[in-house]
């Protein structure tokens, strides 16, 4: 590492504040107020971003036969670039033996690249205890789907080293309680998504440790009973975050509103859901389980519906771009939902360079500097397709341990 020093400019994302970041050898050698007047087109300086939810990108796909060491490092690297910093690599619904061999691939190349491990906080698993009713199972493959298996998982968990912190499956099987204790006395975090559970089975797998709600109000039945159903359960349950995919097409403006202010701020996690196809032009592109389409607006489909989500192709940036839009919040009150609270609920220090402040002195120089383009609504918000435009971060550098990635 270079000792020669390297200064950069930027607007504090949680104060305003301007400042001089000196970075030498890596670390953060001084910050130096501004006068904010002399610096008014300033960017904004911020901690790199957490992402819990990442099921690949350019082409690669963390859940699939074909998944490769030099796959899930050309994904990681992909990652800071967009200024994630720490991510959960993400394996849905696949074969037993896919699944088993991916997770054994991502902590191969973890150990390939040591210097990435802390880009990997653990891996998610989304699937295969999910529903297999329609519109809860989403785009996941049924016949892979499951009822819990403490063996399966424990192949999983044990092929990665126990890598596996996050399991998102449905209550909707029987002894849910008991499987979710298991794994809460694995140190897994518990979510509740691709369900068909009733309100029972959710308040016994919460009351068992179950504290997330995966994309909420997503993979769900178009029609639903007015008053009794597994998105209002979740919605009402104050022990379980919740985390959204703002991508402008997961979800309504109207129904994010109602989410983010039943839920609070401080119980709502912004994750991107990324598409293995991430960085990828419009066009058809076919994956190991079905084939799948770009639309030209950004939106992923299933190939032959343009209606049937199939992850997401932006970065979680956007999300935060476009929450603000939606809600008319500020930076500081928008940008932790996607780094403090995903390191909070996953036990993770606050930043990716420790638990103070992300431009402490001497700590490792992790930041992202970028200007804001604010998502654009049009009269139905976000469904105005005609009008929506994303929001998204125009990052102009990217410092990760010290190194420049943008």
């Amino acid at each position: 590492m270079s000792n020669s020093i390297r200064e950069y400019l930027g607007r504090r994302y949680d104060t305003g504040d301007v400042v001089r970041v000196r970075v030498c050898g890596g670390k953060i050698a001084s910050v130096e107020a501004i006068d904010a007047h002399t610096a008014e087109k300033a960017p904004y300086i911020a901690p790199g971003l957490f992402d819990l939810q990442v099921n690949g990108a350019v082409g690669v796909e963390f859940s699939s036969s074909k998944l490769t060491v030099d796959g899930v490092l050309k994904t990681l690297e992909k990652m800071l670039r967009d200024g994630v910093f720490r991510c959960c690599p993400t394996l849905t619904t696949n074969a037993p033996e896919v699944m088993i061999e991916a997770a054994r691939t991502i902590a191969n190349a973890l150990k390939s690249r040591p210097e990435l491990q802390p880009v990997v906080w653990g891996i998610h698993l989304e699937g295969p205890f999910i529903s297999t009713a329609e519109g809860a199972i989403g785009a996941h493959p049924k016949r892979f789907c499951t009822p819990y298996s403490k063996g399966l998982f424990e192949a999983i968990q044990s092929a990665c080293g126990g890598l596996v912190k996050i399991v998102t499956l449905s209550p909707e099987y029987p002894n849910v309680g008991e499987f979710v204790r298991y794994l809460y006395a694995q140190g897994v975090k518990v979510a509740i998504g691709h369900t068909n559970a009733n309100a029972a089975q959710i308040v016994e797998a919460t009351r068992a440790g179950a504290t997330l709600s995966t994309h909420l109000s997503n993979a769900t039945r178009h029609l639903l009973p007015k008053w009794e159903n597994y998105f209002f359960a979740q919605l009402a349950n104050d022990g379980l975050y919740a985390s959204l995919i703002v991508d402008g097409f997961h979800i309504s403006p109207e129904l994010i509103r109602i989410i983010t202010r039943a839920k609070g701020l401080e119980r709502v996690i912004l994750i991107s859901d990324q598409s293995p196809l991430a960085g990828y032009p419009p066009g058809k592109y076919s994956m190991e389980l079905c084939d799948f389409e770009i639309q030209p607006n950004g939106k992923v489909t299933l190939a032959g519906d343009p209606n049937l989500l199939a992850c997401a192709s932006f970065p979680v940036s956007n999300g935060v771009a476009n929450l603000m839009a939606i809600e008319n919040l500020t930076l500081a009150q928008v940008y932790p939902l996607a780094s403090t609270a995903p390191a909070t609920f996953l036990g993770a220090p606050r930043f990716s360079n420790g638990d103070g402040d992300f431009l402490e002195i001497g700590a490792d120089a992790d930041f992202i500097i970028f200007d804001l383009e604010p998502a654009q609504l049009g009269v139905l918000g976000i469904l105005d397709g005609g009008a929506f435009k994303t929001g998204r971060f125009e990052l102009a550098n990217v410092l990760w341990r010290g190194r420049e990635i943008v």
